[in-house]
């Protein structure tokens, strides 16, 4: 049986111009040798694509290049399966970039091949020397975030100002903070409307009806951003940038900077006195739950059908759940959904699966869309920091949560995320679009019950249920038996006739068992 044709790229990079112009040049040589490497594995599928992938007189120490763009151009479009290479080094010289291609490849399902240094990722061999070196890639990479963070602590001790996006109110001479007289009364404004209004929405509002827009910039790779409507989260940031008193922070300390202050301290010590009023306020009105249905409205099922919040009450006390309205509008009930599951130890995991993508630099960046070279001390700051944004602030970025029988489908607002991070975090990120969101999949643990329902069982249970009395312990034992069914959309009528149990029974120990969180079985 004829095997299907596997597209070989061939790519190759030569750093200077010279000799270029031959009839014969470097360039040729490393195509002639890596198409008779793809001729001789013609009996395995390979053939060779038409396009012509040349980067002469480019460094291979960044990714800038014409011919490798268009690699990747056509590699997302499938039009390439395994990519071959003379050396390792014409791919690329940085080992970040080699890791980054890779992640590439392995979203495509593309393979590569250097033909003079016996590497080839289709064979298990390639693949373990590959990882080998991944593994030196994320080692430096560590590295060199290390280097960065101390160089930027030690800078910012000596008050110097270490580059990023420049504060409203001040320009850059010789690398250091010059104020900006054409904004400078921008900010003062700011300040002092603030001071008289005491509150940030009517200051956005004021200054929004008066056409007072944040300065246009452009950044280091020549992108324009204009000038917009101030948001909240960046009013909140420059109300709370002690850099307009001549200071520089660096995490939670505060050092003298080397540039002068455009707000008088007095003002600014007024200013932070009533945001710490308000912040206190929001935390003395705060009665209700943390984790009272905060999706509400936006949990839903495969089957679009979606989930609202109710409670049974036990002894004064009540328990909070999500229920699938299919099961209240008695609808034929689908394998592997979910009919209700508890309020608390869902929304616990939720948490956990978002605050674990923001402890990760990679992960938040590629959940965010922004590049770490470009963002690393703000990316820092969001991985220590993050414990600083609320459970019901981190919930207010949702957009919608899916549940499947095999994962958990949660989509972000990114510009939400965005603006909290700038708010709670005081780190500025660039704007973005309303509409864009991330989409989170998290693999859904889950127990199966008789009828093959499935029951959320979070993590961290760590009671041990085994020091509990005999007796004890198979009452709860049997209430979480019973729990589960209830869960899986028995009613307790339903168990009472099959088990010959009174429904007041079955009801106290299904309550009992909700004070010990849920197990496997």
């Amino acid at each position: 049986m004829k095997q299907p044709t596997k597209y070989c790229a061939i790519y190759t990079r030569k750093s200077t111009e010279e000799g270029l112009d031959m009839e014969f040049n470097s360039l040729d040589a490393q195509r002639e040798a890596c198409a008779a490497y793809i001729m001789s594995q013609k009996a395995e599928g390979w053939g060779e694509v038409k396009a012509h992938y040349d980067d002469g007189g480019y460094s291979g120490g960044n990714m800038e290049r014409p011919g490798l763009r268009q690699l990747l151009l056509d590699i997302e479009a499938g039009k390439v399966h395994i990519v071959v290479v003379y050396k390792i080094d014409r791919l690329t010289r940085s080992l970040m970039d080699f890791s980054k291609l890779v992640e590439t490849f392995d979203k495509y399902g593309v393979t590569f091949v250097s033909v003079t240094q016996s590497f080839n990722t289709t064979t298990s061999m390639g693949r373990l020397t590959l990882n080998v070196l991944l593994s030196f890639a994320q080692f430096e990479r560590e590295v060199i975030g290390e280097r960065v963070r101390d160089k930027i602590a030690a800078s910012k001790k000596k008050g110097m100002w270490m580059g990023g996006n420049v504060p409203i109110g001040y320009r850059v001479e010789n690398r250091q903070l010059i104020p900006d007289h054409n904004h400078v009364s921008t900010v003062q404004r700011i300040f002092e409307r603030y001071l008289e209004l005491g509150c940030v929405s009517s200051l956005q509002k004021e200054l929004e009806r008066d056409g007072v827009k944040s300065r246009s910039w452009v950044s280091k790779k020549g992108i324009k951003h204009p000038s917009c409507n101030f948001s909240r989260g960046l009013l909140y940031k420059i109300l709370r940038n002690p850099i307009y008193i001549g200071q520089i922070a660096h995490k939670s300390e505060v050092y003298d900077g080397q540039h002068d202050a455009i707000i008088p301290r007095v003002l600014w010590d007024n200013v932070q006195e009533i945001l710490a009023g308000q912040a206190g306020k929001k935390r003395g009105n705060t009665n209700q739950d943390q984790s009272a249905n905060l999706l509400k409205g936006k949990l839903f099922d495969t089957n679009g059908n979606f989930y609202s919040p109710t409670y049974t009450a036990k002894k004064g006390k009540q328990y909070h759940y999500y229920i699938n309205q299919s099961l209240l509008q008695n609808k034929a009930k689908a394998r592997g959904i979910i009919n209700r599951f508890p309020v608390h130890e869902f929304e616990s995991r939720i948490e956990n699966i978002i605050r674990e993508k923001l402890t990760s630099q990679s992960a938040f960046e590629q959940m965010i869309g922004l590049p770490t070279d470009d963002y690393m001390e703000a990316l820092s700051v969001v991985c220590a920091d993050h414990q600083k944004i609320d459970r019901q602030t981190l919930f207010g970025v949702i957009t919608q949560v899916m549940v499947a029988p095999e994962n958990l489908e949660i989509e972000i607002s990114v510009k939400a995320l965005r603006d909290q991070i700038e708010e709670k975090l005081g780190v500025w990120l660039p704007q973005v679009s309303p509409d864009i969101t991330s989409k989170i999949t998290a693999p859904f643990e889950a127990n199966r019950t008789r009828n093959g329902a499935l029951l959320i069982q979070p993590e961290g249970s760590s009671k041990d249920l085994l020091k509990l009395p005999p007796e004890h312990l198979k009452r709860l034992l049997q209430g979480i038996i019973w729990r589960q069914e209830h869960f899986a959309g028995k009613t307790i009528r339903a168990i009472s006739r099959e088990t010959s149990h009174s429904e007041a029974l079955i009801s106290k120990l299904i309550n009992a068992s909700l004070d010990v969180g849920f197990y496997s079985l």
